[in-house]
C-alpha cells in the first residue's frame, strides 16, 4: 500500500514542491498536505497522475491488473441478476 510518506518521497525525489504538485493535480496545496500526512486517501486517478509527474513507471502494475482481470473474466460465473429463475 502506498502511504503519505511514499507520496512525499516520490514528490521530493522528482523535485516538485507541494504547490507544484497541487497545480499539476488541479487541487489545493492543503489537499497535497493531507495526502502526505495520511489525513485523506488519494483517489486512483490522482495517484496515477502523481506517478506520471514523478516519473514512476506504473506499467508493470497496470499489466498485472489486466492479467488478473483476464483471469477473472475467463472464470467468472454469471451474476445472480443474470441467472434465469
Amino acid at each position: 500500500m502506498i502511504n503519505g510518506d511514499d507520496l512525499r518521497a516520490m514528490r521530493v525525489n522528482a523535485g516538485i514542491s507541494q504547490d507544484g504538485m497541487a497545480k499539476k493535480l488541479k487541487c489545493d496545496r492543503k489537499t497535497i498536505i493531507n495526502y502526505e500526512l495520511g489525513v485523506s486517501d488519494i483517489r486512483s486517478k490522482q495517484l496515477f497522475l502523481w506517478f506520471l509527474y514523478c516519473k514512476i513507471d506504473a506499467g508493470s502494475l497496470l499489466n498485472e491488473i489486466k492479467q488478473i482481470r483476464d483471469i477473472t473474466n475467463s472464470k467468472e460465473k454469471p451474476n445472480l441478476q443474470d441467472e434465469e429463475p
